[in-house]
């Protein structure tokens, strides 16, 4: 393997360095103590109680933790994966015992018996982030395989048509599309929020074309209850573009087995709502019949489907294209594929209306949904109204708002690095909202806090503080979880112990050290993949991530490669072993270090780092030419070409 030796020392590591290393170890003291209050002895959640009957929520028990395989991927303590291992099958234990109104349980085969993925997404992000932690664990492989099995066509479970390529329901799981039922869900609704007040005042209605003249008329329990009839009748059967997220399970068995038939799968059920979106004049369907007609059960509109263009918009349509390309160009190497989400932000884009919100930039106001002409009156904050309080709709499109909450053109400029996707980052800043250059200090949980366009600005030069900031916040968030923790002294009662319980509270934040060691984004949270420039691994150790005392900085990310300072910072003399992408998909081309050059043409090398010594390294990168896989980049069938 390619090999090179660090030669410059210091007398102390630099600022960055030293947080990113201390985060690592008051993270990994932080998840003993959360695991020792808010998980029972064997290892169970509070949530579901006993009594409990319900089919929502068990995915949000899984966010509680889902990040600590992925922190132990890139270095941390092995308390993260002994912890977060302990969790996984207590959870899976308790949704097992927990009932649901059909007569089996809310988890079925270790596997969610029907939902949507939306939240499926979100609760499968634990199995993902186990590949890059144990890919050599027995379990995790056998799940990859058994969880990716449920999608293929001679599945018992009866979830997908491989003729017609189609998804049979928009909840679908281990106990197939037949409990696609969302009146179950009462106030813990999947139509948009908690609670008729919320779910309706906040999204308005999802069809225009019914008995109801506003929103607010579903407040009304009986007028709610004719609302379920009617999703039973349009939004039961059939595909929607959020099933795309079950490409992420299909690339997950893939890194774990090689087998071709899931690299099959995506491409070919990629190709089938491509086929879809081209048959719809160029904007993707939110609802595909069981015939494979679009609008088959929405009296032939292309729009009104479940998490469609008219119920949640963008937000939740953009997901699967997003996660499909990427998971394609992954697996094919063909950066083509992103042509699919990108025609899509394009079409939101010719749409969009310019709004003056800066003395000198206008903030270009895209539509997030489609729909009907009707009443618009609800309570749509931050979008743009009518002089009465309406939300202005024009040509269908409605919702016009800043692409502020969204990762995806974020995503799609990070898979291609093309100078056209960087401009349409530029083109949907929102100019009216938080300076790129400044790191939010308050915790979120979600997608939306990943600081993406503060660590553009970075990788621009125009914030060179950020590594330094970004760990002083995600520091600032550990203590502000852990003084909750000390505050409540125990499980919280009440309405306190909710299925969000855990998540609320995990002292984990994980995009801060993506960003800095490996130069990776926070993935799509409702489902899609690390996608990274580097990933480090400790061959003394044979585990992934960095070997004790190491920090490492991504400085740079450009078409050509990457910018990369590595720094042993503890009392022992260190080797690492770098490699190019998360699952060893890129190729270090050329390496420029200490005013030599190389030419590894490998997709890893080695780095040996005395005590107190750094490295910086320019490497130039071809992406996507290697076959992805889960293997540690020693293992013989994956090994690097050696000089």
């Amino acid at each position: 393997m390619y090999g090179i030796r660090a030669s410059d020392t210091f007398r102390r590591p630099p600022e960055w360095a030293t947080l990113q290393r201390d985060l690592f170890e008051t993270m990994a003291d932080a998840v003993d103590r959360f695991a020792d209050e808010y998980v029972d002895e064997n290892g169970e959640p509070y949530w579901p109680p006993d009594d409990h009957v319900g089919v929502d929520g068990f995915d949000d028990v899984i966010e509680g933790f889902y990040n600590w395989p992925l922190v132990y991927a890139m270095g941390g303590d092995e308390r993260f994966l002994e912890r977060a291992r302990e969790a996984y099958e207590g959870a899976l234990k308790r949704g097992s015992e927990t009932e649901t109104p059909f007569g089996h349980p809310m988890v079925v085969d270790e596997f969610e018996q029907c939902r949507d993925w939306f939240h499926l997404g979100e609760g499968n992000l634990f199995t993902y982030n186990m590949g890059l932690a144990a890919p050599d664990d027995g379990t995790v492989v056998d799940r990859a395989e058994r969880f990716a099995g449920l999608y293929f066509d001679d599945a018992e479970a009866n979830n997908y048509d491989g003729e017609k390529r189609l998804v049979r329901a928009p909840q679908n799981g281990s106990m197939g599309p037949e409990y696609s039922d969302l009146s179950v869900f009462g106030d813990q609704s999947t139509f948009g929020g908690y609670g008729s007040d919320y779910r309706w005042a906040s999204h308005g209605l999802p069809w225009r074309d019914t008995e109801f003249d506003e929103a607010a008329d579903l407040l009304d329990p009986d007028n709610e209850e004719r609302l379920y009839e009617i999703y039973s009748e349009r939004c039961s059967r059939g595909d929607i573009p959020l099933n795309l997220g079950i490409t992420s399970l299909m690339t997950n068995a893939y890194l774990h087995t090689g087998d071709d038939r899931y690299r099959k799968w995506v491409t070919e059920y990629l190709r089938s709502w491509r086929e879809r979106t081209a048959e719809n004049g160029g904007i993707i369907p939110d609802n595909v019949g069981l015939s494979g007609e679009i609008g088959e059960y929405t009296d032939g509109k292309w729009y009104g489907g479940f998490y469609g263009w008219s119920w949640g918009g963008w937000h939740y349509v953009g997901i699967g294209p997003t996660v499909a390309a990427e998971n394609a160009v992954l697996l094919e190497g063909d950066r083509e594929y992103l042509e699919f989400p990108r025609s899509q932000l394009d079409v939101l884009i010719e749409n969009g209306i310019e709004v003056s919100e800066d003395p000198v930039h206008d903030t270009l106001y895209v539509p997030h949904k489609y729909g009907d002409p009707g009443d618009y009156h609800y309570d749509a904050s931050g979008v743009l109204t009518e002089n009465d309080g309406e939300v202005l709709w024009r040509d269908g499109w409605y919702e016009f708002k800043p692409h502020r909450d969204d990762p995806y053109v974020f995503h799609l400029w990070y898979m291609s690095l093309a100078e056209e996707d960087r401009e349409r980052v530029d083109r949907l800043r929102d100019w009216g909202s938080q300076d790129w250059k400044q790191v939010d200090f308050r915790a979120s949980n979600k997608h939306g806090a990943g600081e993406e366009y503060a660590w553009l600005s970075y990788l621009d030069g125009d914030f060179p503080a950020y590594p330094e900031r970004i760990m002083e916040a995600n520091h600032a968030h550990v203590r502000d979880h852990l003084a909750l923790v000390r505050e409540e002294g125990g499980v919280p009662e009440g309405d306190d112990l909710d299925e969000d319980y855990l998540r609320d509270r995990n002292p984990v934040f994980h995009r801060g050290l993506l960003q800095l060691t490996m130069g990776a984004p926070q993935p799509v949270y409702y489902g899609g993949l690390v996608m990274a420039q580097v990933r480090h691994f400790d061959p003394e150790r044979e585990r992934p991530g960095l070997p004790p005392g190491v920090s490492a900085l991504v400085e740079d990310v450009s078409d050509e490669g990457v910018d990369l300072t590595l720094v042993n910072g503890g009392g022992a003399d260190r080797d690492l072993v770098v490699q190019a992408g998360a699952y060893g998909e890129h190729e270090f081309a050329t390496l420029e270090h200490g005013g030599e050059r190389g030419r590894p043409e490998s997709n890893a090398i080695r780095v040996s780092l005395p005590s107190g010594s750094r490295v910086s390294l320019s490497a130039a990168l071809d992406r996507f030419v290697n076959d992805p896989s889960y293997e540690f980049p020693w293992n013989e069938s994956h090994a690097p070409a050696c000089e």
